[in-house]
């Protein structure tokens, strides 16, 4: 039998626990609150001339104390505008396709940009100089992301019970990107974008527990990444829960 004095003992005990810290550190969780997160989301595109402005109200919220914490701006940059001169090099078909589901739910009377969803509800803020959508909220339960080397834990705890199937839907976020547009209806101009969509997939489970890999995605010259995530039902954009926050280094591709 192998033999060590209580003195080595502790000394490889506590060599151990270092080790552990070290891995342990490279693991960093994101927990929403029990209220409802208020998630914006922005549909846009760089060849709609009014939705610089709504950009700019969105981009505004960089500075906002609760960032992350009480609210989580979305920008979906769609590509049905594309046509008219310039390609939006952020639009996906998708993003438009989850702004159609809002229109057929009838929470909307036709598709336009810019055009805001608060909580899934379209809000109008009037020359994008309204208050801020109020952040007391109803207790829905929290949504836990664990983050690991290669791959997100992310975990949903209700409030209460829910009977339908629900969706996790993960987004990684740029940040303090430009764009020089040539063409089109916004010719000449120069954009800010913040909190624009790179990558947004979305993952079906029977539990409330989803172990995924990270999104790929286009840094496309931002200066910081974000991830956001949020849980709804199957077949319903509605965000029910949300969480965010910005990557950190050693997670960013």
């Amino acid at each position: 039998m192998f033999y060590l004095n209580p003195f080595k003992q502790a000394v490889l005990f506590a060599f151990a626990l270092t080790i552990s810290g070290t891995v342990l550190a490279d693991d960093t969780v994101l927990t929403s609150p029990v209220n409802q997160t208020v998630l914006i989301e922005l549909y846009t595109s760089e060849g709609c001339s009014s939705c610089p402005p709504a950009e700019k109200h969105l981009n505004s919220y960089t500075d906002n104390p609760d960032l992350w914490k009480s609210y989580i701006p979305l920008t979906f940059h769609v590509d049905y505008w594309d046509y008219i001169g310039w390609k939006d090099r952020f639009a996906k078909p998708q993003y438009g396709t989850r702004q159609r589901q809002y229109a057929r739910m009838h929470r909307v009377s036709s598709v336009y940009t810019p055009a805001f969803f608060v909580n899934g509800q379209s809000w109008r803020p009037g020359l994008f100089t309204g208050r801020i959508p109020d952040k007391r909220t109803h207790p829905v339960g929290t949504l836990e992301l664990q983050l690991l080397k290669n791959r997100i834990i992310s975990t949903f705890k209700p409030v209460q019970e829910t009977s339908g199937r629900l969706e996790l839907n993960l987004a990684i976020l740029g940040m303090g990107i430009s764009s020089s547009i040539e063409a089109g209806e916004n010719s000449g101009r120069q954009s800010r974008h913040d909190f624009v969509v790179l990558a947004h997939e979305q993952y079906t489970a029977d539990t409330m527990t989803w172990d995924t890999a990270w999104p790929n995605y286009d840094a496309a010259g931002s200066t910081q990444q974000a991830l956001v995530a949020w849980i709804s039902e199957k077949g319903d954009p509605t965000p029910i829960q949300a969480v965010g926050g910005y990557i950190p280094s050693q997670f960013r591709q």
